[in-house]
């Protein structure tokens, strides 16, 4: 299954996965049989814990507070593509020392949850792909300061069964790439 959308998408709780999939066992390791390719691809992608609550985090919106908005732990298995934000040079007037970056590889999966709070973990496996610059997430990294969120104890694993044409995700654009090792013009009448 694949999604695609030029907006920003967000993922709720358990996607593709659970704590009784095999692959947690040996996560760097493929389980061939267990996969179903699945695939995002939008503008960013933000991932909501299984105890994500719309209600929660609408009576805790300002301020940030992320503690008001427990994480807890949470498996993913997807293929995602998304943009990133434009970074500048460090701004020494505050902001924490992240202020003005992207967040770094670690932050292109976006979070909106305290998750160390409750000592929760975040188990994904699958592909990131970073292809262009978002269009609508592009807001700066708010580390350390203003509590956006709190990063959850993060399991990021490749999935080597994406080496593999047929275990890629619906759609998963593919290129041919065509070497010329050597030309030869042949002159001769035919």
């Amino acid at each position: 299954f694949t999604v695609a959308a030029e907006n920003p998408v967000y993922i709720q709780g358990n996607y593709n996965s659970s704590a009784a999939d095999a692959t947690w066992a040996n996560p760097a390791g493929d389980v061939p049989g267990t996969h179903a390719a699945a695939a995002v691809l939008a503008d960013t992608v933000t991932l909501l814990s299984n105890q994500w609550l719309d209600l929660r985090s609408m009576a805790n919106a300002s301020g940030g507070a992320s503690g008001n908005r427990p994480g807890a732990t949470t498996y993913y298995r997807v293929a995602i593509a998304g943009g990133k934000n434009k970074t500048w040079p460090y701004n020494a007037a505050g902001g924490g020392y992240y202020f003005g970056t992207d967040g770094g590889v670690h932050n292109f999966l976006r979070f909106l949850e305290d998750w160390q709070g409750t000592a929760s973990h975040l188990w994904y496996k699958g592909s990131l792909v970073s292809l262009y610059y978002s269009t609508y997430n592009t807001g700066t990294m708010k580390c350390c300061v203003y509590e956006v969120y709190q990063p959850p104890t993060r399991h990021y694993f490749f999935d080597p069964l994406f080496t593999q044409p047929q275990n890629l995700p619906p759609g998963t654009p593919m290129f041919n790439d065509i070497d010329s090792l050597s030309y030869r013009q042949d002159f001769t009448p035919h």
